[in-house]
């Protein structure tokens, strides 16, 4: 099985045994609303029929990884790459780090540099987009400090609790993030 290894964490390919957390997570609010799901109840059929399009999936459009923890091999999360344009080289980013204990360890970015590294050095892609809504600070300083840079905001983007929010489009070049692991 291919699977990819970081300081802290691995990248292993999405398994049907992994869909009891991540439809806990789905139905999470808190982690939900980090990572802009899907806003209604999911069942345990929906969350099937999704893992059965990534696990069938031939379209070479996205890639999903499952991230464990090295100490103890736990699920804690998925990051993916999305929306592959092989024309232009570029695509979108995500990530869930599901496992509220696991949050604010520094797991993200070491999965990050994994994700990253295939995506520039393996797929060939040149550019890797996100967004992220302005309340989630968190996140919108994990990705400043990993080089990525502001494109734009979606004014009023996303309603939560009663407010609506902007979203933050940001964006790491492979140029740039080859410079930042260089200095680093």
């Amino acid at each position: 099985m291919i699977s990819y290894e970081g300081r802290k964490t691995r990248l292993r390919p999405l398994r049907r045994d992994d869909m009891a957390s991540s439809l806990r997570w789905r139905n999470d609010p808190e982690v939900r609303e980090q990572v802009f799901g899907y806003r209604f109840p999911v069942t345990e059929q929906m969350e099937a029929k999704w893992y059965d399009s990534v696990l069938e999936d031939q379209s070479r459009s996205r890639v999903v990884f499952a991230i464990e923890v090295l100490d103890g091999d736990a699920l804690i999360g998925f990051v993916q790459l999305l929306q592959i344009d092989w024309i232009s080289r570029r695509c979108s980013f995500g990530i869930t780090i599901g496992e509220r204990r696991y949050q604010g360890q520094g797991l993200a970015a070491d999965c990050m540099h994994l994700l990253f590294r295939y995506a520039f050095e393996c797929l060939n892609l040149r550019k890797i987009s996100l967004e992220v809504a302005v309340y989630n600070r968190a996140a919108l300083n994990l990705y400043r400090k990993f080089g990525f840079t502001e494109e734009g905001v979606l004014k009023e983007h996303v309603f939560l609790e009663g407010v609506y929010h902007d979203v933050v489009v940001m964006r790491l070049l492979a140029s740039e993030y080859a410079t930042r692991v260089t200095n680093a």
